[in-house]
């Protein structure tokens, strides 16, 4: 009897791990966040995170591209600056590469690009930037931002800049121009 519990025990726990990722590809509806996306083919979901949607094709510290969705009344991680709701794109650009530059975390930060982006047919921003792990490697990181009334959308799509970034950096183009608000402030 023991036995049987023992081996019952381990096919839950082995099933229970099994649910940390997913398989996605195609339209992804994500309500209580109020957004829809197309995410690629392939690419798994990570379902332990509950504030973001993140996916990745070959694992997290390879690839990964992130949504998030914060009410501009959070303070930003680094800084503790505020978005607001009256911004404009370029002015929250400017708060979210300051936090970007506060981060003790990254090293040798640079910004590439920081120009307006159109995201869910709204006016945003797109940046690109590079920064180095405290381990060293050398990564890259392209992020799209919108504000919609209370709420800040970020996609981010970071990966080692030698290979990785590049060779993705499509499937994460594609995901950025299928982002859509479900319900926009203004409507």
């Amino acid at each position: 009897m023991r036995n049987t519990a023992i081996i019952l025990t381990l096919c839950i726990a082995g099933l229970w791990g099994c649910a940390t990722w997913s398989g996605v590809g195609g339209p992804y509806t994500e309500n209580s966040k109020n957004f829809r996306v197309d995410l690629p083919s392939g690419w798994h979901k990570y379902n332990r995170v509950r504030d973001a949607l993140m996916i990745t094709k070959d694992g997290l510290p390879l690839q990964q591209i992130k949504i998030v969705q914060i009410s501009v009344d959070k303070e930003l991680a680094h800084t503790k600056k505020k978005l607001s709701e009256k911004m404009l794109p370029h002015e929250a650009a400017e708060l979210v590469v300051d936090n970007f530059r506060s981060n003790p975390n990254l090293l040798n930060q640079e910004i590439l690009e920081n120009s307006p982006a159109q995201v869910s047919n709204q006016n945003g921003f797109k940046i690109v930037c590079t920064y180095e792990t405290k381990g060293g490697l050398p990564k890259k990181a392209a992020i799209y931002g919108l504000l919609d009334g209370n709420w800040y959308y970020e996609m981010i799509y970071e990966a080692p800049q030698r290979w990785y970034f590049h060779h993705d950096l499509p499937a994460f183009e594609n995901v950025a121009q299928s982002f859509q608000l479900i319900k926009s402030a203004g409507q």
